[in-house]
């Protein structure tokens, strides 16, 4: 959805389910933050449930190219995870809505919550391999990818949750050098091994 209109339904629901939850956001709440009859917002999704599931898919899909696209044309597994963090923590500084919703609708057994794991195992399917090629090329200790994968998205996803529960201005660019530390010098093969 690339209409001004569906990104301004899209925005207003993301806003909304961020501060209020899932449960206490209403259809009303979220045409009236969007600026749209309620008639179009119901045209356009049937309910609160389809137009979760559709902003979620349309966000995860934005997330993942911008992550993707930026990994790729970076040379090594080591380089492509650095970067990976970097892009993915600086997404969650600037769109920390996001990151809320994702942290708080990602538990639980709701079609939604099940839709919304789906749509990142994508995600963490490329982070893996990355991880398996470091594995190969022998760039990264032979781990399990998978567990790796889900380490390093949900370290940097919890940024997030600093930047939701700090009353400080916190740095972005200090927490990509944080997350680096705690997880590629730990990851990256040793010349002594």
């Amino acid at each position: 959805m690339t209409n001004q209109k569906g990104k301004a339904i899209f925005q207003a629901a993301l806003q909304l389910f961020a501060v209020n939850g899932f449960e206490r956001t209403t259809m009303e709440n979220i045409a009236s933050q969007a600026k749209v009859a309620k008639g179009t917002l119901f045209y356009r999704h049937k309910s609160k449930e389809e137009l979760f599931v559709s902003m979620i898919r349309w966000t995860i899909d934005q997330f993942v190219a911008t992550v993707k696209e930026s990994a790729e044309n970076v040379e090594g597994a080591i380089q492509q995870l650095e970067k990976l963090i970097e892009v993915q923590t600086k997404l969650s500084f600037e769109h920390p809505e996001f990151a809320k919703v994702l942290l708080s609708e990602v538990w639980g057994r709701q079609d939604r919550q099940l839709l919304l794991r789906e749509s990142l195992r994508e995600y963490l399917q490329f982070i893996e391999k990355i991880i398996q090629e470091g594995i190969e090329k022998k760039e990264i200790r032979p781990l399990g990818p998978e567990l790796l994968a889900v380490s390093i998205f949900g370290m940097t996803a919890a940024a997030s949750l600093r930047i939701l529960l700090s009353n400080q201005n916190i740095s972005y660019e200090a927490t990509v050098e944080e997350i680096k530390g705690y997880w590629l010098t730990g990851i990256k093969l040793s010349e002594n091994l």
